[in-house]
């Protein structure tokens, strides 16, 4: 695949990145991948790693929640150690509208949106996500991730059934 110049979302995340010091890849590919299983059919690394975020939504606003691709969401969990009544997923618009992203790209940093990672993906070494545009992804350290995002880390998962 011939390497288009970076498109204005992707050169924002790098200068935020190399601003932070952080150390990451920005892979680009042919083909969007939307889910987890995307990532590993794609040779990025084990569904562990995979990390898509979430976008949902509070009665405090809205919450990028990271998970690994080997977990899915307990809302029971989040609204647990948060203290929330009502945690809910957000409409594909409201995705767009928070993140500037479509459902399946969302990037793994947001800034000014509250971020959680859960405690499965920040054992990780390093981790696979959105740019925040199709047919890019982020690949980054578990723990740059938490730190670059101010991320709450805690356990919110429960193991996908085989």
């Amino acid at each position: 695949m011939e390497m288009q110049p970076d498109p204005p979302v992707v050169k924002k995340l790098r200068t935020l990145l190399d601003a932070a010091g952080v150390r990451y890849r920005i892979v680009q590919h042919d083909e969007q991948l939307a889910s987890a299983a995307d990532g590993v059919n794609h040779g990025f690394g084990a569904l562990e790693q995979m990390a898509p975020t979430l976008i949902l939504r509070t009665r405090q606003g809205y919450l990028a929640a990271i998970i690994s691709g080997a977990t899915r969401l307990s809302y029971r969990k989040i609204k647990q150690h948060l203290g929330l009544r009502d945690v809910s997923m957000a409409s594909p618009a409201e995705v767009l509208e928070v993140t500037g992203a479509e459902v399946g790209a969302v990037a793994l940093i947001n800034p000014g949106l509250r971020t959680l990672v859960d405690s499965r993906l920040a054992a990780e070494d390093e981790v696979f996500g959105g740019c925040g545009i199709p047919r890019y992804s982020l690949a980054m350290q578990a723990h740059e991730l938490v730190s670059i995002t101010a991320a709450d880390v805690f356990d919110f998962t429960e193991p996908r059934n085989p």
